[in-house]
């Protein structure tokens, strides 16, 4: 089960670590860091990041931008150097670091989303040309925020940039910033195609691991499950992931991937691993990946309620706390689920979700409205919100919904024609549907647990379905 976010101990820490964060130097901030983070005090580790890196950079001279990676969050950031690390500073810490560190922080925390817009754009405006690294923090803030007409702005003119042209790092920095915007703007299309020629060309080694991650969940958008696989696997990230940069990211790619293939379990371990990471980065932001609500969804179907319910009433929170829109319709939405699935709830977070800004994930809110609407013998409602899934996916290039819409119509089944079910079968398969547990369904009908699940077997081996989710896609009543 994840840690959740631990409570400062108060007053003092053990193993000689002083009580006073603000009063560390770079390199104890960094060993407390990691000292906290071993033994599960995320917590505490978040207060002490913060109180430290306040500190750090209000000294005259302090610390350069390259020695706080290895302490601020962010997506592509290098690890910090030893030997960089144990120099001492000359001089303060430039302007467009303090911004971009700043920026970053605020965007981590999820309390102030205007001051983490404001921090960025004056980033951005600062005269004089920035580095590729602080351009990075600027934009990948602005689309933390939800701001992508802004982000993509400077892009564009980044691009039109002869300095940043002829360099070719900046030029691939601008190119992967370009493409996650696509993505979080409605163009999944648009956004692989970017990020896989970006990867033909090698990426450096930074961002490799987050170039793949991008193109895992542009991929998985575009119904192209094998292809995301295959990617996995070709850069080795299959596995646990040990000793990986951007392990968050990719955590939360291929628990997406796994999600989209059924597969709940090992979903629910990648988005509890992506948490674990970014819970020790002290990040609480779930704009930064809504792991939260994805754990959330797959526990609930894996029936660990208990889970998903604690899950998503933190992600709630805090989505409401930052003031996103589409973050608190995303939250919404897998609450609406993990409550019961009542079609209003559902249809509320899909309202919170319309429009290009959140379209994949206002798919997925309308078609799980289309099946609690099935299981509430709405028929009519819910062949109307399939078909308008359908066809807005088929325009936009979400082929993973046109697919799953499809699907859910084909299987559209009438009383006499529901696969040949026996009549026992038949109503099993209806229990089910509405969201009965296993011992629920055997309690109604005086049935042993273990004869429920040989009925709903042949149930789902009969109508060609991989368990209860497609059941419930099925928009006639079995029984």
């Amino acid at each position: 089960m994840v840690q959740q976010d631990v409570e400062p101990a108060g007053g003092g820490t053990d193993r000689g670590l002083p009580a006073a964060w603000g009063g560390l130097s770079l390199e104890e901030a960094r060993r407390a860091r990691a000292d906290l983070v071993e033994r599960g005090r995320w917590g505490e580790a978040d207060e002490m990041v913060r109180d430290a890196i306040e500190a750090i950079l209000a000294t005259p001279s302090g610390a350069r931008g390259p020695q706080l990676a290895g302490l601020v969050y962010v997506p592509g950031s290098p690890a910090p150097d030893a030997d960089e690390c144990d120099r001492p500073d000359p001089g303060s810490l430039p302007e467009e670091q303090r911004l971009a560190i700043r920026a970053m922080q605020l965007a981590n925390r999820g309390t102030d989303r205007e001051e983490t817009i404001a921090t960025a754009r004056r980033l951005l405006a600062l005269p004089g040309g920035r580095g590729a690294g602080a351009f990075w923090c600027a934009i990948v803030a602005l689309a933390i925020c939800d701001e992508l007409d802004l982000a993509m702005e400077h892009c564009v003119r980044a691009v039109r940039d002869p300095d940043v042209m002829s360099d070719g790092d900046a030029r691939g920095v601008v190119a992967l910033l370009m493409a996650r915007l696509m993505w979080l703007g409605g163009d999944p299309a648009g956004s692989a195609k970017v990020l896989a020629g970006s990867l033909r060309r090698n990426v450096c080694e930074q961002v490799r691991g987050l170039a793949v991650a991008w193109l895992v969940a542009a991929l998985v958008d575009l119904g192209e499950s094998d292809r995301a696989h295959d990617l996995l696997l070709e850069h080795d990230f299959g596995g646990p992931l040990t000793g990986v940069q951007d392990r968050a990211a990719l955590f939360l790619a291929r628990g997406s991937l796994h999600f989209a293939l059924s597969q709940f379990d090992r979903a629910l371990e990648d988005f509890l691993d992506c948490g674990r990471e970014l819970s020790a980065w002290g990040v609480t932001n779930p704009a930064v990946a809504p792991w939260r609500s994805r754990a959330a969804v797959c526990a609930n179907a894996l029936g660990r309620t208990d889970l998903a319910r604690a899950l998503v009433s933190k992600e709630l929170a805090a989505a409401r706390r930052w003031g996103n829109p589409r973050l608190i319709g995303m939250a919404s939405h897998a609450a609406a689920v993990v409550a019961g699935a009542d079609p209003e709830a559902l249809r509320d977070a899909a309202s919170a979700l319309d429009g290009n800004l959140a379209l994949g994930e206002s798919l997925y809110a309308q078609y799980d409205l289309a099946l609690a609407l099935g299981t509430r013998e709405r028929y009519g409602e819910a062949r109307k919100t399939l078909e308008a899934v359908r066809d807005t996916a088929r325009q936009a290039g979400y082929a993973v919904w046109v697919e799953r819409a499809e699907a859910a119509l084909t299987r559209m089944t009438t009383l006499d024609g529901a696969g040949g079910l026996t009549r026992q079968e038949r109503k099993i398969g209806e229990l089910a549907r509405t969201g009965r547990s296993n011992r629920q369904i055997a309690e109604e009908q005086y049935l042993t647990v273990r004869t429920v699940e040989f009925h709903l077997s042949r149930v789902y081996r009969k109508l060609g379905i991989a368990g209860r989710r497609d059941l419930k896609a099925i928009l006639t009543p079995l029984s």
